[in-house]
């Protein structure tokens, strides 16, 4: 089965919310460090300085997950690739890309963590901007 389209997972979430079409939406695919063969987008609604609600999509089922209403007062995601490769110290050249698995830097997918690998090494940054050398596996699955 072909993975699900970031516009479609917002189709699905929006549908899932209740929310009018004119409610802005971005989605962002996560890759699964405690499922190697799982995925999902978080999807936020609202303006990018004022989150409205967020989900979660399973990228391959196309499943709405979880979901929460947020207070419209600030962004959801506080921390950009490029803010998390700068955080993380490891040169221009580093990449970035959205992960998450249950840990003491992030116990809910909703709250998403920055890989950010160099040639020789990797570090993850959470939405707080604190620098993880390594993800603990304390937590509950989500």
């Amino acid at each position: 089965m072909a993975e699900l389209a970031s516009d479609e997972a917002i189709a699905r979430a929006r549908t899932a919310m209740g929310l009018d079409a004119a409610v802005p939406a971005r989605a962002w695919r996560i890759r699964r460090l405690d499922r190697a063969v799982d995925a999902y987008y978080l999807v936020v609604f609202g303006a990018p300085d004022a989150a409205v609600a967020v989900t979660t999509v399973g990228a391959a089922s196309g499943e709405v997950n979880t979901s929460a209403h947020l207070p419209g007062i600030r962004p959801h995601l506080l921390i950009d690739a490029t803010q998390a490769v700068v955080l993380a110290g490891l040169g221009n050249h580093a990449q970035a890309e959205l992960v998450w698995r249950p840990s003491r830097a992030s116990r809910s997918p909703f709250y998403p963590l920055w890989e950010v690998r160099s040639a020789t090494t990797m570090v993850y940054v959470d939405q707080q901007g604190v620098v993880w050398q390594a993800l603990d596996m304390a937590g509950h699955a989500g």
